[in-house]
């Protein structure tokens, strides 16, 4: 089949490194091109590049047989193209995509029109109950993981100051992601523990709060902004962490968490409904508290830097979590629905 891959942009999220690894899978038996909603430069246009996948700028009528739209943010596209083609739309937001959709009403467009729809979580498909209720879309989850940990042979982690305890976030630097409540929950800390952090961000840059940023202005060397990286040194970098933080008010199913278990470092998290529906708990596998309560996320950071027994326990249990997941293929799935929107195609040519 001629695929054309819709992304969001090329710079390195966890929705571009999904996409990124499912045209691996399809670049083996099938034609595939990509094309960007947002054109533009990024680690993940060079891993397009390097695999022989031309990038083009703009959907041909006739030129493809499927398209596999990435993220809500590409709803209107969808509704665009699926009068000429199968659209198969691949939706990573979880309840941000509820704003989304009340800001940019043309986003909505898409359940109207897409063949596929996959999810991530049955969450998402609670979240947009409402849009599915009259779409004709079949409904598909697919968690999803990246196997980059198991293509390095020997993963190095990042080298780091003595006598440091390194916090690792990453995730674009944006107001849904609540960097700035790990800044100050760093910040709130007693002297001691604090003076020993070296926290590490990881993720383009776009904004952050005035707060935050004159903290992280005002003591460089504890928070690192480093920017957007290839997704084999932000591994070498969560290799090295002591602790991995990620205080989102909204996410899906993110894939920096998996590897953050994989590597057998904890996690800290906000309590998102979306967690409990990929099996996490607190205390048990990652700890969490509530969005934007700075203070628990505190005495969660502090606890997991300093209490061992609490430390082992948690990680092993989100790694025995973790290794459960990994017995399904989830390329294999999604090429098999490929092979199935092909299949529908070839019926509906028979006139049936």
């Amino acid at each position: 089949m001629k695929i054309l891959l819709l992304n969001d942009e090329f710079y390195t999220t966890g929705a571009s490194i999904a996409m990124l690894r499912l045209a691996e899978r399809l670049v083996q038996n099938h034609e595939v091109s990509v094309m960007a909603r947002i054109d533009g430069e990024g680690e993940i246009k060079k891993k397009f590049e390097e695999l022989g996948i031309p990038i083009v700028k703009d959907i041909q009528a006739g030129a493809i047989d499927l398209l596999i739209a990435n993220t809500l943010l590409s709803g209107a596209h969808v509704a665009q193209a699926a009068p000429k083609v199968p659209v198969i739309w691949w939706i990573h937001e979880a309840e941000v995509g509820r704003d989304m959709i009340l800001r940019f009403p043309q986003l909505a467009e898409g359940f109207k029109h897409a063949s596929h729809i996959v999810f991530q979580t049955e969450f998402q498909r609670i979240v947009y109950g409402s849009f599915l209720f009259d779409s004709p879309a079949t409904v598909h989850v697919m968690p999803f993981w990246n196997d980059a940990i198991y293509r390095q042979e020997n993963l190095q982690p990042e080298s780091k100051p003595a006598n440091k305890k390194r916090i690792v976030s990453i995730g674009t630097i944006e107001p849904r992601k609540r960097v700035a409540d790990t800044i100050m929950a760093i910040d709130s800390l007693e002297a001691d523990l604090r003076n020993q952090i070296e926290c590490v961000f990881i993720g383009k840059y776009l904004q952050l709060a005035e707060g935050a940023r004159k903290l992280a202005d005002a003591f460089p060397e504890r928070y690192r902004m480093l920017g957007e990286l290839p997704n084999e040194v932000a591994l070498s970098y969560m290799a090295s962490a002591d602790l991995f933080v990620l205080a989102s008010d909204s996410e899906s199913q993110p894939l920096t968490i998996w590897e953050a278990f994989e590597l057998e470092v904890p996690v800290c998290l906000s309590d998102l409904e979306t967690y409990r529906h990929v099996g996490l708990r607190h205390a048990r596998n990652a700890m969490m508290h509530p969005v934007g309560n700075v203070d628990i996320l505190a005495t969660n950071i502090r606890m997991m830097l300093t209490n061992d027994s609490l430390r082992k326990s948690v990680t092993s249990a989100g790694k025995s979590l973790l290794l459960k997941n990994l017995t399904d293929d989830w390329t294999d799935r999604f090429e098999r629905l490929v092979y199935r929107v092909n299949t529908e195609t070839e019926i509906k040519k028979l006139g049936f």
